[in-house]
């Protein structure tokens, strides 16, 4: 139903049409207003959102003409029909000119009325269906942009080049010649709730500022990553960039590089070809890896460096990037572990050959991250077991493979963490202190001896931060520990019940059957069978 404004200096004529209105048409249109002036029209458009104005053409003060161009100024939706006594040529034209679709002649007879009335309605709602269609083509051509600029920023991050890069960069409509790339990381403030909320809020806030204050491309969160191209028309203008962008992140995010929330590096001015050159300056920058001066060292000497921790900075200490790897992890902090990962690798990267030692040195970590996150508790043993499989690092042939590998099977570590909330110093070592001593006989006093408080704290932190009471946690760790060694051959149940805590294995038995539905010997076997009525 179109909303309709009356504008008229004479009443009966507002009289009459609104008889009409309400009599004859009333199921297609409503009267939400009258006027007796333009100004009074003007005021009345502007709080009324009329979708059609019938507007008198000659009226004291503001004429009808002038109070439609006002209207149709501040607002532009509503549809004019003018109402005249009067057929003159130069007030058709001016009316054409601002748009009006028709006119009527005084006295409005209820016929003409309609028809105009219907006429400017299948206007409305066409032009209304254009405007709707029009802001779905920006809208999808906004996505579309979007895609092609994380696909172009991708590609320079993988190092990819030839056609398809040069493809992307004309469909962004990019200029300049020349480009400088930096690379960012956010990590999340230790013991936040939802740290990949907060990282996806802090990049989004950085895309948003760079993209506001400067002409960067930023793209999206990779691994707590980003790349940012700098498009520069002449390798001169490389500094003034530098530190004109340098100023916009200080300024809007000073609390956030301050306490390492936010970190960035900048390679080098080169052409938009080679914008992968730059990359990898700028993601060795970020690392804090000297890139250069590794240039031309022999296999031998980064081997020498990938097991002395040499390739970290002069104030670095041997290995002190994997002992913050694994820090990070046992922190549940996998954006922090990636980062220490990252500069471990970077330090022999630009090796021609794989040093044999580097190797070894990463597939050492990762099997040190596979008990790390046994011992935490965010994964069984099963799974640590299937984790120290690590013959895919083993076999990759060279550095690039080798990379690959390792960056797979880090993603496999951070959707592990990402299944478990972070704790609290006290229930992450009291999690450790079950599964060491899960064989033993414990209890809350026990585990709260161990961590340093008192039961009654840690049995609430333990609900608090698990959902599991210390209890529960206790009996479901040992059962999924006996779950694993009965799966194994030749298993006594006897002996699986004494390495499980369980002394007593009448009583081991029916704990089992109370949590699995199994005896342990139906599930030892493999069997499926009806157990005593129950599954």
């Amino acid at each position: 139903m179109k909303r309709i404004l009356v504008v008229d200096d004479e009443r009966p004529v507002i009289e009459g049409i609104s008889l009409i209105l309400r009599r004859e048409l009333g199921s297609e249109f409503e009267l939400v207003g009258t006027a007796t002036s333009g100004r009074e029209a003007i005021e009345k458009a502007g709080t009324l959102f009329p979708d059609i104005v019938l507007m008198d053409v000659r009226m004291p003060g503001i004429s009808g003409l002038d109070a439609i161009r006002e209207i149709r100024g501040r607002s532009g939706k509503s549809a004019f029909i003018l109402v005249t006594a009067y057929e003159r040529f130069e007030i058709a034209r001016e009316a054409v000119e601002l748009g009006v679709l028709d006119y009527l002649l005084k006295p409005v007879s209820k016929d003409r009325l309609a028809l105009a009335l219907r006429s400017a309605a299948v206007f409305v709602d066409r032009r209304g269906e254009l405007e709707r269609r029009e802001i779905e083509h920006r809208e999808l051509e906004e996505r579309s942009r979007g895609f092609v600029e994380n696909a172009f920023l991708h590609g320079i991050v993988l190092g990819e080049g030839g056609g398809e890069m040069l493809r992307y960069r004309e469909a962004l409509g990019i200029a300049e010649a020349h480009c400088m790339v930096l690379a960012s990381a956010f990590m999340p403030p230790s013991g936040a709730l939802d740290p990949s909320a907060e990282n996806r809020a802090l990049h989004a806030s950085f895309r948003e500022t760079l993209r506001y204050k400067t002409n960067a491309l930023v793209g999206p969160l990779v691994s707590a990553r980003a790349i940012v191209l700098l498009p520069l028309k002449d390798p001169a203008q490389a500094q003034a960039t530098r530190q004109s962008v340098e100023g916009v992140i200080a300024a809007a995010f000073k609390r956030e590089l301050d306490y390492g929330y936010l970190r960035f590096g900048f390679g080098s001015a080169v052409g938009i070809a080679e914008a992968e050159t730059s990359w990898a300056m700028a993601h060795a920058g970020l690392l804090g890896v000297d890139q250069d001066s590794r240039r031309g060292a022999t296999a031998e000497q980064e081997a020498g460096d990938a097991v002395t921790g040499q390739g970290v900075p002069a104030e670095g200490k041997p290995f002190e990037d994997d002992e913050a790897f694994l820090d990070s992890l046992m922190a549940g902090s996998p954006e922090r572990a990636g980062f220490s990962l990252d500069r471990i690798l970077e330090t022999f990267r630009p090796c021609a050959d794989l040093p044999l030692r580097a190797r070894y040195r990463v597939i050492s970590l990762f099997g040190s991250a596979s008990r790390v996150l046994s011992r935490r508790g965010f994964i069984s043993l099963g799974e640590a077991a299937a984790m120290m499989d690590l013959e895919d690092l083993m076999q990759a042939g060279n550095g690039r493979a080798f990379e690959l590998a390792v960056r797979s099977r880090f993603s496999r570590l951070s959707l592990i963490m990402a299944r478990f909330p972070r704790l609290t110093a006290p229930v992450s070592r009291a999690i450790a202190f079950v599964r060491e001593n899960y064989g033993r006989g414990l209890s809350l006093e026990l585990a709260a001896d161990a961590v340093g408080i008192s039961p009654n704290r840690l049995s609430r932190l333990f609900v608090e931060e698990t959902g599991h009471g210390f209890s529960d946690f206790l009996i479901e760790y040992r059962i999924e520990r006996a779950k694993e060694l009965l799966a194994m051959p030749g298993a006594s149940i006897k002996q699986v019940s004494i390495s499980c805590g369980y002394p007593d294995p009448n009583y081991f038995s029916r704990l089992f059957k109370k949590v699995t539905g199994f005896t342990p010997t139906a599930f030892s076997s493999g069997s499926t069978e009806v157990i005593d009525g129950k599954n």
